[in-house]
């Protein structure tokens, strides 16, 4: 219990190295007359953000329409499925109920063999006995299997996934950081450490 304890602490703890996050310092142009343009870029950014927010909102209201129309073909292909699951599954109790009945004859005829074999030595029991005991092992393996149960569709896991394909990521950072350049500024990205850092 211990090993397995220390093993998980390891696991735990070994696995969280240091997180860093790029942060860029802005040094602005040395020019007087740069103010202008440097203006210029915070207001393209603004609308960029802007327009970004609002495509972002709108591809999430979106989202929900296209995971309601995929929530139906997934629950027809679920109704199909459910059916196929009950005639596998009733199929599955009949052979199961048959694999019972024989799996205990042939335990019962293995008991009788093997009390013989010891009692009385006698070879065709013990050869029989040992027939009995491969046969048996043989349908261990080969006890029938349930049917794998198909799983009712959630909205909200379809809908989670066809909002993971909506992004605020529009490069607006990116353009404001060249415009910042363009305007004679320069940009320096640090690398920094917010998480398990030493």
């Amino acid at each position: 219990m211990l090993k397995w304890l220390l093993l998980v602490t390891l696991l735990v703890f070994g696995g969280c190295g240091p997180r860093y996050v790029i942060k860029n310092q802005y040094i602005p142009p040395a020019q007087k007359n740069s103010e202008k343009c440097l203006e210029n870029c915070a207001h393209a950014r603004g609308v960029c953000q802007a327009q970004c927010q609002q495509r972002y909102q709108y591809c999430l209201d979106d989202a929900y329409g296209k995971a309601k129309a995929v929530e139906q073909d997934e629950l027809r292909a679920y109704d199909m499925a459910y059916m196929r699951y009950q005639m596998d599954f009733s199929h599955f109790k009949h052979r199961l109920y048959t694999w019972e009945r024989d799996y205990h004859d042939y335990s019962r005829d293995l008991s009788h063999f093997q009390s013989r074999c010891e009692r009385e030595k006698d070879a065709y029991s013990c050869k029989r006995r040992d027939e009995l005991r491969n046969h048996l092992n043989r349908m261990k393996r080969d006890r029938p299997r349930e049917p794998w149960v198909p799983v009712r569709p959630s909205f909200e896991d379809i809908l989670v996934n066809q909002q993971s394909f909506c992004t605020t990521n529009c490069g607006c950072e990116q353009t404001y950081d060249n415009c910042f350049v363009g305007c004679g500024g320069t940009v320096i990205p640090h690398k920094i450490c917010v998480e398990n850092c030493d």
